[in-house]
């Protein structure tokens, strides 16, 4: 069993992760339209690019981990993608940097990721061999990712408050180098806190990925975690994704957007010892029903706070829906590879590339959603009152409801467990709650 320093120094490396995830979520759009020079569906465009490419580098780096990688195979992707993924993030924000050369380092800080990605999640089924500890270990990566996603909101909130563009331009460079050496440091202290922990899956090599495919593809409890992953990362982050444009149409000011981020980030930081708590009693799946309907009823209660005071009370909700979501997700997730590896499975890398495929290509459909509103208006003119904004308002409101109640229904209705050969009629309409 991983001690709990293991533990920390590997979910330290949600830290730096969360500095880059948060950035393309949240900012990179409004810097590319509002500093780089993109028009919004050109910027859009690119990062939602970004994402499906990084989805299949997800599957074809997870296969090949699985298939042909040692035992220290992880380790090396995140030796390799740290410096790549961090130096290129730097360089996204050099304020000398437009044009083809901010879509160059976009692309390499993508591959970067996509390395670290693969081998840091993956080593979550090592490091995590109990569902009591897959909960314990997702709610301190969540920990440091809240504190990641908070830096973010720090740092806009700071930038967009200077007044001159160039200063602007200047701050997001200097921000930008000490979110890529947090990046590089944080990675780096994962793979060497975990460079000990026993691989999770068995001796035998996979034969080819039709049959691997084949086994993630019997494991039902994997296939539901998909389907809610799509909707998670596609549909319910839109509002995330539109929290500058939101404060330049709610307030006037798009640095609200980095105030409104601290307020989710710490607020899902500190409700996580309750969850975690919660999860003594019960089941990832059962939180993962308690999440979804809290974060329904803070984005219909944000709708009517949209111009008043009162709206860091929704956002707080909102930070509280964000950490049960996540935290049960990986959970569920671990449990399910576990299981799948119990089962006579003996791929770990393969299922996690799936569902980080899964996840991303659904955020680069968010994202092309999201850049086609923002594409609808004007932005030149942010006081205007003869501009209609209610479309924008529909799509990043309205679009994350509607995902909160899909994933509810997927949720509750798909069945919990793999049904063995003999009981697979029975157990089919088994319910998660």
């Amino acid at each position: 069993m991983p001690s709990l320093a293991i533990k920390l120094g590997y979910s330290g490396g949600n830290l730096g992760k969360s500095i880059v995830w948060a950035s393309f979520e949240s900012f990179l759009l409004f810097y590319m339209v509002k500093f780089a020079g993109f028009s919004p569906l050109t910027a859009g465009g690119l990062l939602a690019a970004m994402m499906f490419w990084d989805a299949a580098a997800d599957v074809g780096v997870a296969y090949l981990a699985d298939r042909h990688g040692k035992a220290g195979a992880l380790g090396r992707l995140i030796l390799l993608g740290a410096p790549l993924c961090g130096i290129s993030y730097w360089l996204i924000f050099a304020a000398r940097l437009n044009g083809a050369i901010v879509v160059a380092v976009v692309v390499l800080c993508r591959v970067g990721y996509t390395l670290c990605d693969i081998g840091h999640n993956t080593l979550l089924i090592r490091v995590a061999p109990t569902p009591r500890g897959a909960t314990t270990v997702s709610g301190l990566r969540l920990i440091f990712s809240s504190a990641g996603a908070g830096i973010v909101g720090l740092a806009s909130a700071h930038i967009l408050s200077l007044g001159d563009p160039s200063s602007q331009r200047t701050a997001f460079a200097t921000c930008a180098m000490v979110g890529g050496t947090i990046y590089i440091i944080t990675l780096i202290t994962s793979m060497w806190a975990t460079r000990n922990v026993p691989t999770a899956r068995s001796e035998e090599r996979p034969s080819n990925f039709m049959t691997m495919f084949g086994a993630l593809r019997r494991n039902l409890p994997y296939r539901k975690i998909l389907v809610l992953i799509a909707l998670q990362a596609g549909l319910i982050p839109m509002f995330i994704r539109a929290l500058p444009f939101f404060g330049e149409i709610a307030r006037g000011d798009a640095g609200w957007g980095g105030t409104a981020l601290m307020t989710i980030t710490l607020s899902q930081a500190a409700s996580l010892p309750v969850w975690i708590w919660l999860s003594r009693i019960r089941s990832a799946p059962q939180i993962l029903t308690i999440a979804y309907a809290i974060m329904g009823f803070a984005i219909v209660v944000l709708a009517f706070f949209t111009k008043a005071s009162l709206d860091g009370v929704p956002l707080a909700i909102m930070g509280i829906a964000h950490a049960g979501m996540n935290m049960a997700i990986w959970a569920m997730l671990t449990s399910a590879v576990q299981g799948g590896i119990a089962e006579g499975g003996s791929t770990e890398a393969l299922p996690v590339g799936l569902f980080l495929a899964t996840l991303k290509a659904a955020s680069g459909i968010g994202n092309l959603l999201f850049a086609s509103a923002v594409a609808s208006q004007d932005w030149r003119c942010v006081a205007c009152t003869d501009i209609d904004r209610t479309p924008f308002l529909l799509t990043v409101l309205g679009l994350p409801l509607f995902g909160c109640f899909a994933a509810l229904v997927v949720n509750v209705s798909m069945p919990r467990h793999s049904p063995s050969p003999r009981a697979e009629t029975s157990e089919r309409s088994s319910a998660v709650w």
